[in-house]
């Protein structure tokens, strides 16, 4: 028997998909679960699945949210036409989850979901689990900071199966719309977050920002700096063009000692950049590059990583942007085997996220994109 559970499904009735997960997840489970840990792309009716993955559990907390095309589970990548799922089940250690309507008072959200999952938890928490929303990341972080300061941080925001906007948090039995859910575990952990591409040395200060859009870069506009770089024509980097295209040619945000990827999302006709995280001016700016085979390897040495601050893994859950997922096309299935790759056979979920959050600095909430963000569960000794 395992403190670990993992079931995952394709079956296309959410009712169906619900109970037959559970039922694979408790198989070898010891003990009653103290978290449930669920991933679904939304091509399910996903408030079907979650509310009937809820009554199988009885009053189990369900931390996560939906995940883009597909999801991982125990070395393996899963998609289909009808949906795809994962739930992990975690027991013999403290953990909670809650969920918080964000509305307008996004730091307000963080702050009261971070007290109520703690309250849960029994004030026992090793790590943060988070699931926000693409927009307000920042913000919430800061809330559960102010809750919880130096507390380490793993997650990213919802995403979705075809770019409908259709970004669901689960939590309370329910899958939800502009809400935040936070899980948090006790016991043993350890945690990871990077990006893995290769610096270029082309550099420059953002010199005139505001909100996630970066308008002049040494006091030019973004998107010629940005094209000059590339080497591409600025009118091929309009609109969305820019999105799948800096998959692999990145902007790369100096913070003090961590340096932080950003996904332009947008290219303007005024030159102006549209990211996926908010900008700072006077910050320094790097190109960065990366091919498909690196992104890829990029995932084992996360996991190692994190792996180092625990005795023995138990269990691993993995943020994986789903920017990097559009890049990677067909081959996103190579990223299942990293986790084996890096700490051998153990049980693990991951999603796709628009949006990764982690510490790049210990104790430092951050959100970015393109990133990886991994959590590993030690085993108790």
């Amino acid at each position: 028997m395992s403190n670990i559970g993992i079931g995952y499904t394709v079956l296309p009735d959410p009712r169906e998909a619900a109970k037959y997960m559970v039922n694979e997840a408790r198989a070898k489970l010891a003990g009653r679960p103290s978290l449930a840990v669920l991933f679904s792309t939304t091509n399910y009716d996903t408030e079907q699945l979650v509310s009937n993955v809820q009554k199988e559990l009885g009053d189990v907390p369900i931390w996560r949210g939906s995940s883009s095309t597909g999801v991982f589970a125990n070395d393996r990548w899963l998609t289909g036409d009808k949906g795809a799922a994962a739930l992990m089940l975690i027991a013999n250690r403290p953990a909670g989850a809650s969920v918080a309507c964000v509305e307008d008072d996004p730091v307000r959200a963080g702050k009261e979901a971070a007290i109520a999952a703690m309250k849960q938890a029994g004030g026992q928490v090793s790590a943060f689990l988070t699931l926000a929303f693409m927009g307000p990341e920042e913000k919430l972080l800061e809330g559960v900071m102010q809750a919880a300061p130096g507390t380490p941080v793993f997650g990213g925001s919802a995403s979705d199966h075809q770019a409908e906007s259709k970004f669901f948090e689960f939590g309370g039995g329910h899958a939800q719309m502009g809400a935040f859910t936070l899980g948090a575990v006790g016991g043993e952990v350890g945690y990871a977050f990077a990006h893995g591409y290769r610096l270029t040395g082309k550099k420059a200060v953002i010199t005139k920002a505001t909100g996630r859009r970066i308008i002049t870069l040494d006091n030019r506009p973004a998107l010629d700096v940005y094209a000059e770089w590339t080497k591409q024509k600025k009118a091929d980097l309009l609109g969305s063009a820019i999105l799948v295209f800096s998959v692999f040619h990145p902007l790369l945000m100096h913070k003090g000692e961590a340096t932080m990827s950003v996904h332009p999302v947008g290219g303007n006709e005024d030159g102006t950049i549209d990211t996926g995280v908010a900008q700072i001016e006077g910050a320094t700016i790097e190109l960065g590059e990366g091919t498909a085979d690196e992104l890829i390897n990029a995932v084992a040495p996360v996991i190692r990583r994190a792996a180092k601050n625990v005795k023995k893994p138990e269990a691993v859950i993995l943020s994986h942007c789903g920017g990097r997922a559009i890049g990677l096309g067909d081959r996103i299935g190579e990223v299942a085997g990293q986790v084996s790759k890096a700490v051998g056979e153990v049980p693990w979920i991951g999603y796709l996220a628009f949006g990764e959050e982690g510490c790049l600095v210990p104790g430092e909430a951050t959100h970015m994109n393109l990133g990886l963000s991994a959590l590993v569960l030690g085993a108790k000794s």
